[in-house]
């Protein structure tokens, strides 16, 4: 275990009704007047409303429509260029998804719009995706992230001037994903996994030691990140690791590892774990409200996150902590 760089000193009050929508750093609120309020989340029953609310026009469409409202919440202050993405879950529930950029850093810690809407429909609890809106064609790394998921192939994206479905199987045909690499079946991603993870006794003494000095978000923020690590999708690597982050109001957020067939296009649990703030709205002033980052992980592993995660955090939050929780298998 080692915990580097001094805490944050600044406060700030978490919000989940208005979501900066700017290129810098340090995103301003803007107040949305769309459907989407603002939200990373657009329930069901709003959604049916919606909807009737616009006769004569398919869900596609509709879904179409939300584009341009979902781009607004995007970060990006490298490129300025703001990726909207919305997709229609199978509770019923709409989901958004945005770009995050990270200045400072190599632009492959970016968080792609379609990988965001991913995660956050897999924070959710969401088992499936019917369909897919995007501002823009997808790129070759998330049509390949999304060969993870079950039944993918069945997956409806809509992109362009009109609102024709598209398939995985018409953007990344011949494509190579999960199968390709295991002989056996396992569970895809958004399909229920059970990884078998324990704390070290290196952990658990640093837990006791948490728990003696009341440090309640830090308690809190480590157990997210071992049951993060339990549930996380790495089922190429078996490297099973979690994540949350502490922002400077004590609020938590977290995720887990998720891998791609590919490699390259797979997800660090720092990147999920910056998702579900954002979603919540635990980062309204940018990355410096980053106090603490946990991450458990497995000391052996041949996939280290601690290093990037470190990295990252000197560019965007360096008056963070970072703490790494050994784990071990159970």
């Amino acid at each position: 275990m080692h915990r580097v760089i001094a805490r944050s000193a600044s406060t700030s009050a978490e919000s989940t009704t208005t979501q900066p929508c700017c290129s810098s750093a340090s995103p301003h609120v803007h107040q949305d007047s769309s459907p989407l309020k603002g939200r990373f989340v657009l329930p069901a029953a709003e959604w049916q409303q919606l909807l009737a609310s616009h006769p004569g026009k398919s869900p596609e469409e509709v879904l179409f429509s939300l584009i341009t409202p979902a781009s607004k919440l995007a970060r990006p202050p490298i490129s300025g260029y703001h990726v909207g993405a919305v997709a229609l879950a199978g509770s019923g529930n709409v989901y958004v998804g945005v770009n995050i950029e990270f200045p400072g850093t190599a632009l492959n810690n970016s968080i792609h719009g379609e990988q965001y809407l991913l995660v956050n429909c897999l924070h959710a609890g969401e088992s499936s995706i019917r369909a897919l809106a995007v501002s823009a064609a997808p790129c070759g790394h998330c049509r390949q992230f999304y060969s993870e998921i079950k039944d993918a192939d069945d997956l409806e994206f809509i992109f362009g001037k009109d609102a024709r479905p598209k398939f995985l199987n018409d953007l990344l045909p011949e494509r190579f994903g999960p199968a390709d690499l295991q002989d056996e079946p396992f569970p895809l991603l958004l399909e229920q996994q059970s990884n078998s993870v324990a704390w070290s006794p290196e952990a658990e003494a640093a837990m006791a030691e948490a728990g003696r000095r009341g440090d309640s978000a830090f308690a809190q923020a480590a157990g997210e990140a071992l049951a993060e690590a339990q549930k996380c999708y790495a089922p190429y690597t078996r490297c099973h690791s979690g994540a949350a982050i502490i922002t400077t109001s004590g609020g938590v957020h977290s995720g887990g590892y998720i891998e791609s067939a590919a490699y390259n296009p797979s997800m660090s649990p720092f990147h999920a774990a910056v998702v579900a703030a954002v979603t919540a709205g635990g980062l309204p002033d940018g990355y410096g409200q980053i106090r603490e980052v946990v991450l458990a992980e497995r000391p052996d592993a041949p996939v280290q996150h601690a290093a990037n995660i470190r990295l990252l955090l000197q560019a965007v939050a360096p008056a963070a902590r970072l703490t790494v929780l050994p784990t071990r298998k159970a």
